[in-house]
């Protein structure tokens, strides 16, 4: 999907980069189109702002699921 991405080493997050826009846009937008709940960056600090943090915890069903949600939207 082309996006700037960090984590997902020795830890189920990772943090989504979607430079210029600010995070709680791009969280609402993602609810909104693929009916998902990330964590806007901006709760972590002035250098979380534009990213959003999305988690691997589940079953992978689920987690192939929301990258297949999110490939319709931004593919």
């Amino acid at each position: 999907m082309g996006f700037e991405v960090y984590g997902g080493v020795n830890a189920p997050y990772v943090w989504v980069g979607f430079e210029g826009r600010p995070s709680w846009d791009v969280f609402a937008e993602i609810l909104e189109k693929c009916n998902l709940v990330t964590t806007p960056g901006s709760g972590f600090g002035p250098s979380g702002e534009g990213f959003v943090r999305v988690s691997a915890f589940g079953n992978r069903s689920d987690v192939e699921e929301a990258i297949e949600r999110l490939k319709k939207v931004y593919g």
